[in-house]
């Protein structure tokens, strides 16, 4: 499988996909850039690109995709995007790892929240 966080996989096939595999796709994808090529924790990196692709080959949630078109038609990068989407997975991670319950609703409403401008204000471009 080959993957390129500025090219959406073909949702049949990444969902078909072993775990694993993609996986081994986004890790190889991220070791080839220049960009990623200090990244602390890269396996942590990938595991989020995995959730945020699954969340937009499947369509659920919804705002995930609504989120990622709006980021890119204003002009991020979809690796970008994925990123910005990526940080409120990680954020969701964080708070059940705190012990608190992930809440549906919350952050469907942070996913609509995210805006290139407010991606950029906060130093993550």
């Amino acid at each position: 499988m080959d993957y390129d966080a500025d090219h959406a996989p073909d949702p049949s096939a990444w969902l078909a996909a072993d775990e694993d595999e993609r996986l081994r796709a986004v890790e190889a994808h991220h070791a080839g850039l220049a960009s990623h090529a200090r990244m602390p924790k890269p396996r942590l990196h990938a595991a989020l690109h995995l959730v945020v692709e699954a969340q937009l080959a499947s369509g659920e949630p919804p705002e995930a995709r609504r989120a990622l078109e709006r980021l890119v038609a204003g002009g991020l990068p979809r690796h970008e995007a994925v990123h910005a989407v990526g940080l409120l997975v990680a954020n969701a991670a964080s708070a059940a790892l705190e012990g608190r319950t992930f809440d549906a609703t919350t952050y469907a409403r942070e996913l609509d929240g995210l805006t290139v401008e407010g991606w950029r204000a906060a130093g993550k471009e």
